[in-house]
């Protein structure tokens, strides 16, 4: 007997566990109002209905949920989640492995150009900070008075501040 004959014999004999929505978000963490939501923009599927009307889920939806929750843990935009978790009822567990793969890797590679960029802004910040400290204003002046800025702008806008202040001394 093939694998996935086997696989699928095996999950047909098991009964399929029906939860409420209640039920379903204490087994994943995610509150109901969310799961809500990700129904009403289409990253979860409609769940079946009981007679009453109450929404009716499974071991697929508790398994989706929970890659849906660490995948947002991670950062990664719910607009990127929509092709993994459509794909996730029919797919095997390898095929949902390497897209998740290749959604990781991407959402690594934006992280740590974000962090190359926040390194840069903090050695910005720094050098700011430098100037700002190395700065002796008059004390006696008040900030409305003071005729050079340019120890209050950033490095490199020292002249440029201090060329609009000229220009609008001259203008008055």
């Amino acid at each position: 007997m093939s694998h996935q004959r086997a696989t699928k014999q095996r999950e047909e004999s098991q009964p399929r566990e029906q939860l409420s929505i209640g039920q379903l978000a204490r087994r994943t963490s995610v509150p109901a109002k969310t799961i809500r939501y990700y129904e009403s923009i289409g990253l979860l599927p409609c769940p079946q209905r009981r007679e009453n009307g109450y929404r009716t889920y499974t071991h697929v939806d508790v398994n989706r949920l929970i890659l849906l929750r660490r995948l947002r843990l991670l950062g990664v935009p719910l607009s990127a989640l929509q092709p993994v978790l459509a794909a996730t009822s029919d797919a095997r567990c390898i095929d949902v492995q390497r897209e998740l793969l290749a959604l990781v890797e991407a959402r690594l590679t934006v992280l740590q150009q974000e962090i190359q960029e926040l390194h840069l802004l903090a050695q910005q910040v720094e050098g700011y900070q430098s100037q700002l400290a190395s700065c002796h204003p008059d004390l006696s002046q008040s900030f409305g008075a003071c005729p050079d800025l340019a120890c209050l702008a950033l490095a490199g806008e020292g002249s440029s501040v201090k060329e609009e202040y000229d220009v609008q001394l001259s203008n008055a």
